[in-house]
């Protein structure tokens, strides 16, 4: 795939952030993967450099709660907020997946259980979710990968 491109991945479990370092190197992306545990984190590292990241990976335990509040303090960043923020959690039900569009993810990934998925489902993201559209667009992964990542 050899492409530059720089992502934030907001989760506060590490090896969570292990696996999208691994499948990001076999993807062969060749720019940053800045990690936070927090949305605040991320905002506070994002005011101190130049330019912003094309993909804004969240994960999240509780989506109705921390999801919300977090993706909520992204878009009203001047910084983020025209950055696609994708939502990565073990599992989603057809509301979370609705609230996530609502609220203005552009799109959703289960997080697989191995690394090969995680960097299929990466490259489906990275080949669709277009970092120039607006947050608001319409959901990939659900869409065409719901047997292959969960």
């Amino acid at each position: 795939m050899k492409q530059k491109m720089s992502c934030f991945v907001i989760d506060d479990i590490r090896d969570n952030r292990n696996q999208f370092f691994l499948a990001l190197d076999l993807l062969q992306v060749t720019q940053a993967c800045i990690c936070f545990d927090n949305a605040a984190d991320a905002l506070s590292y994002a005011t101190r450099q130049p330019g912003k990241p094309d993909y804004i990976f969240l994960h999240t335990r509780r989506l109705a709660v921390d999801g919300a509040r977090q993706l909520e303090e992204i878009l009203q960043s001047p910084l983020l907020k025209d950055v696609p923020v994708i939502f990565y959690a073990p599992s989603f039900d057809p509301e979370d997946m609705t609230r996530m569009k609502f609220m203005g993810a552009a799109d959703w990934m289960v997080k697989p259980s191995n690394l090969h998925a995680l960097r299929d489902g990466l490259k489906l993201i990275f080949e669709t979710v277009s970092t120039k559209q607006p947050a608001l667009s319409q959901p990939v992964m659900g869409a065409l990968l719901p047997a292959v990542l969960v």
